[in-house]
């Protein structure tokens, strides 16, 4: 083996013990490895991780590989490569069975997710949506995992509290295959159906978490969702309660969400694009007299051809916020964009969703958050009281729909969500007209 394609040593913060066998990543760019290996190390790892280009690993003898605690395979599903990532992966895995692989997957789709796993692979992470508490989980169970993990320090790494083995679930008609993401309001699975190569996303929520009213208003409420058949709102497949969970099946979106988007910035005709598509979305839920309650990036699925697609309508969510505001360092979501009277316990109405409409138009626009604190009261504390902030330079000329958007009162806020697209259509003519008078 050269030089040049000898595995590079990763220090993690703590030295492994002596004798311990590193993981190794492997992958041909350098910068990518690197950042795989930071995940790990802010996820709590407690070995060093190697790294190796993809030529180097293959020239690696099997005994060399299986020596390793575990492998993270960055693997390619654009298309560009000469084998199948699945092919590779399964070769592998039949020769070293017992090594745990995870796959970080570019490209791809659920359908790989399902054939990786199937293949071999202990886990697979689409790169745009890895997260820390899932890292934490996968090295928990390789026995990789430092006691007080960077990231719990620093309050971006939660515990889960909904069982992670996904064979725990009696659903039927669903072979469950990896959480997707938790909250405190249940979580999320990607699962096949038994009887189609169908892949589709599974909330779940506990049945001893929620009252039997609200069960019957998340029926009742599904079965709305599953007749609107709008290209801006999450197509319902499947829905219902068994004796432990109240469950919901939706068609999976592998490309991210808003969320993942937002790390970059968007343009204003980006922004006005997206801001039309959630507001359409809304227009639809709220003909149907639904209203989501959560509105946020997280909740905002992209399609590969560049939808927005609105997800997650309220499965175990009281009209009332509740948010515990004693945590100083509570990792927080919804509270930054939940509206005043929801805070205040009021029952929700659709101008609190234009309010949350609010919140992210101004976050796609500005690439911040229009309110921000140190801890959750902080934040809900500026929903009620503090000004709206002002809008910088060429963006001006929004302030005015924001104003309406994001008012303390919901009387003075828009009465609908087809006036805010109005509203929001002529803005962005302005733009246009003046291009063309010049």
């Amino acid at each position: 083996m050269s030089p040049l394609n000898k595995p590079v040593s990763i220090e993690s913060p703590r030295p492994a013990s002596a004798g311990a066998a590193p993981g190794l990543i492997v992958h041909d760019d350098l910068e990518l490895r690197l950042k795989v290996a930071d995940l790990l190390r802010r996820a709590g790892a407690s070995k060093r991780f190697d790294s190796a280009t993809q030529s180097a690993f293959e020239a690696m003898a099997i005994d060399e590989v299986r020596r390793h605690a575990a492998l993270f395979l960055v693997l390619e599903f654009t298309g560009g490569t000469h084998e199948d990532p699945v092919l590779t992966l399964s070769r592998l895995h039949d020769q070293a069975p017992r090594l745990p692989i995870f796959v970080i997957a570019r490209g791809g789709n659920e359908r790989s997710a399902v054939r990786a796993i199937k293949a071999g692979a202990t886990d697979y992470w689409p790169i745009h949506a890895v997260e820390l508490q899932e890292i934490g989980s996968a090295l928990r169970a390789i026995g990789v995992l430092n006691p007080e993990p960077e990231a719990l320090r620093e309050g971006e790494l939660t515990k889960p509290e909904a069982p992670s083995k996904t064979d725990a679930f009696d659903i039927p008609g669903y072979r469950f295959i990896k959480r997707l993401s938790e909250s405190q309001s249940g979580a999320v699975y990607l699962a096949e159906q038994c009887d189609s190569p169908l892949v589709v996303a599974v909330k779940l929520q506990r049945i001893a978490d929620v009252s039997n009213e609200h069960r019957q208003r998340f029926l009742r409420e599904c079965e709305l969702l599953s007749k609107l058949n709008h290209r801006s709102i999450a197509d319902v497949i499947d829905f219902g309660v068994t004796a432990d969970y109240c469950y919901l099946a939706l068609e999976y979106f592998p490309c991210g969400s808003l969320r993942e988007r937002l790390r970059n910035p968007l343009s204003e005709s980006e922004a006005v694009n997206y801001a039309l598509q959630i507001g359409e979305a809304l227009h639809v839920v709220h003909v149907a007299n639904i209203v989501h309650r959560d509105l946020k990036p997280s909740n905002l699925m992209l399609t590969e051809d560049n939808r927005l697609v609105l997800i997650d309508f309220g499965l175990a969510r009281s009209g009332a916020a509740s948010f515990e505001i004693t945590r100083p360092n509570m990792s927080v979501g919804s509270p930054y964009y939940v509206s005043p009277e929801q805070i205040d316990g009021q029952e929700p109405d659709v101008r609190c969703d234009l309010y949350s409409f609010g919140v992210v138009i101004y976050e796609m626009l500005t690439g911040s958050l229009p309110f921000r604190g140190k801890n959750v009261a902080e934040i809900v504390e500026r929903h009620r009281t503090a000004s709206i902030p002002r809008l910088p330079g060429a963006l001006k000329k929004y302030q005015i729909l924001l104003d309406r958007l994001l008012a303390k009162k919901p009387a003075d806020r828009c009465a609908s969500a087809q006036e805010a697209i109005v509203r929001l259509r002529a803005l962005a003519a302005t733009n246009i007209s003046r291009r063309i008078d010049q």
